[in-house]
């Protein structure tokens, strides 16, 4: 296996796919040329830098049971709320247009 460089938005954008995915960590992993070990070290190394940091990742909930078909992201004031359907990949992207 050839070694990858990805950024930090590209591992988020992963590990935002991966958890969006129904796959085990290895399944999802081996078609992309991932060992999954360094996989689960990078993913437990964003999450603590998002646990240590404010301007980090929103919290994501559906805004009741009955409007299950959105879901509502919230940082700070700011409130935005998208269809479940919406793509990981899509979302991932609007962050990190966001955040430059």
């Amino acid at each position: 296996m050839s070694r990858v460089h990805r950024t930090r938005e590209q591992w988020r954008a992963l590990i935002a796919e991966f958890e969006q995915s129904d796959l085990s960590q290895k399944d999802f992993c081996e078609p992309r040329g991932i060992n999954p070990a360094y996989f689960s070290q990078r993913r437990m190394e964003l999450q603590r830098e998002v646990e240590s940091n404010d301007t980090g990742f929103a919290l994501a909930m559906p805004q009741s049971v009955k409007s299950q078909q959105t879901l509502q992201l919230r940082v700070g004031q700011t409130e935005l709320v998208l269809p479940l359907s919406v793509s990981p990949r899509w979302v991932a992207q609007l962050v990190k247009e966001l955040s430059a």
